[in-house]
């Protein structure tokens, strides 16, 4: 029986060094794979990193870019301004030139009209007297 209970000590202390390989075994597959999850942390830190700052870059260049596209709409309604300002400073100019044309214009042709009358008026009355005297006027050419 002693040879027996010992046998069984054996066989349990067999067993029980094969689970005390087995969870250093496991120990060191643990400690292991807790180097590579610091590993990965620490890269994954540090790319958090990488990228924050870029995010941060990305975020000044986006104010700047919109600081300049608010400043150009500025200026574009300053110009547009300017222009409209221009555009009806000429419209006034034409409007008043055309206007003095007109007036030139109707002025002549009032002038010219006038004339017209005259010397239709004077063409009836030469006319009239050259049909009055036309007897005596060609008696004087012969």
């Amino acid at each position: 029986m002693s040879d027996d209970v010992s046998t069984d000590l054996k066989i349990q202390l067999e067993g029980v060094k094969k689970d005390i390989e087995s969870v250093n075994n496991i120990q060191g597959r643990l400690d292991l794979a807790i180097d590579k999850l610091t590993d990965v942390s620490t890269t994954i830190k540090s790319m958090l990193a990488v990228h924050e700052e870029k995010i941060q870059r990305q975020e000044q260049i986006d104010e700047i870019i919109f600081e300049k596209l608010k400043e150009r709409a500025g200026e574009i309604d300053n110009v547009h301004r300017d222009l409209s300002k221009e555009i009806q400073s000429v419209e006034k100019k034409l409007l008043l030139e055309i206007r003095e044309l007109k007036l030139d214009i109707g002025g002549r042709v009032g002038t010219l009209e006038k004339y017209k009358w005259l010397i239709l008026g004077g063409a009836i009355v030469i006319g009239w007297i050259l049909s009055k005297n036309l007897g005596m006027i060609v008696e004087m050419f012969l």
